[in-house]
């Protein structure tokens, strides 16, 4: 754990707060005049809608830097190569938690970043192109880390599958069962054959999920396919695969871009739960799901401990204080009230998290 001044991250310097007409996630990613965001698929709508503006909460939001400066907030998919800031060099672009923090680490330390994604260049330096990595699940927890995670929201798991499957109960998976399908020791159901999809390499859903079933690297079965997380576009008959609920709520009110077909449906990992209450722009997230001790899970913003913590000479007051969950406009305010950030939040099924502690980690 942190002091209890880098716990409230507390910042002399406020957010600002500017009215923008509704914003959709940008397709263009134009260089940043402040501070960049990168990492995990999971939170890159929320985080760039935050990050341009947007009134689909009710009233014009928007999350800047102190002095109006913006924030960059790069999607986990898309080219191969990105350029953050203005000179910066160009650099693959990092997808998934893991990926992300992996490339905020190499712009602190200097060392060369090779993305996992494909096409992308090996071996650039980075230097001072990443500010924040978004990041799904908790790093590794280390209290003499050179990160520290600040929770930004409570999000769920669930699974997605196709409404024309024909595999009995697939629409209520059990933990055990699905366990059993992603060690292929299982390929059935109903004498059905299922087909499990896993998602790429460094997503902090596929982390998530196998940890949640006690699944390795080592143990993840043959018969699993591998596919970008939390796009459903093209999932098969009787084929399952992770979904982060948030995620499915913005895809489903219109926040979020639809990476899913008509016929594409919600599994419930938790008895007698459904992840979601009601249908189309009128869903919302099921907090009983949410709060599940298994199912649910907090989602962080993770940036170099020694600029949000006030006794360092690194202090960097702006970050903190865009880090700050107690001002009304910052990346991390949870309260939904329509002048605060956390009612756009709730739009994209993000809702408080459970705990407001910042943990330090190494990676």
């Amino acid at each position: 754990m942190i002091s209890k001044k880098a716990i409230a991250l507390c910042a002399t310097v406020g957010v600002a707060l500017t009215g923008f007409a509704i914003a959709t996630p940008a397709n263009a990613e134009p260089v940043s005049n402040s501070y960049v965001a990168v990492g995990s698929d999971t939170l890159e709508d929320v985080v760039s809608t935050l990050a341009n503006g947007s009134a689909l909460s009710g009233s014009p939001l928007r999350s800047t830097a102190a002095g109006g400066t913006t924030i960059g907030s790069f999607d986990a998919t898309g080219t191969a190569y990105i350029t953050t800031k203005p000179n910066g060099v160009r650099f693959g672009r990092p997808n998934g938690s893991g990926d992300g923090r992996t490339a905020l680490l190499r712009s602190i330390d200097g060392a060369a970043y090779t993305s996992g994604t494909v096409g992308a260049p090996a071996a650039v330096v980075i230097t001072g192109q990443v500010d924040i990595a978004r990041s799904s699940g908790s790093g590794t927890v280390d209290t003499a880390g050179s990160l520290i995670q600040v929770p930004f929201g409570r999000d769920a798991i669930a699974y997605a599958y196709d409404s024309g499957s024909t595999a009995t109960g697939i629409d209520t998976i059990s933990t055990a069962t699905m366990t059993s399908l992603y060690t292929c020791s299982v390929t059935t159901l109903g004498g059905v054959t299922v087909t499990p999809v896993i998602p790429q390499a460094g997503s902090g859903t596929r982390k998530d999920f196998m940890s949640k079933i006690g699944v390795t690297d080592a143990t993840l079965g043959s018969c699993v396919t591998v596919g970008q997380e939390h796009d459903a576009s093209a999932l098969g008959i009787n084929t399952v695969m992770p979904m982060s609920v948030s995620r499915w709520v913005a895809m489903n009110t219109g926040a979020s871009f639809p990476k899913l077909k008509a016929t594409t449906v919600l599994g419930s990992l938790v008895a007698g739960t459904t992840p979601v209450t009601g249908t189309g722009t009128a869903m919302l997230p099921n907090q009983t799901y949410y709060n599940d001790s298994l199912w649910g899970r907090d989602t962080y913003l993770v940036v170099q401990y020694a600029r949000v913590d006030p006794t360092n000479a690194s202090y960097d007051a702006k970050l903190a204080a865009l880090l700050d969950p107690t001002k009304a406009t910052s990346l991390t305010n949870s309260q939904t009230t329509p002048t605060k950030t956390g009612a756009l939040k709730k739009k994209f099924g993000i809702l408080a998290p459970s705990t407001t502690t910042a943990v330090r980690i190494s990676k």
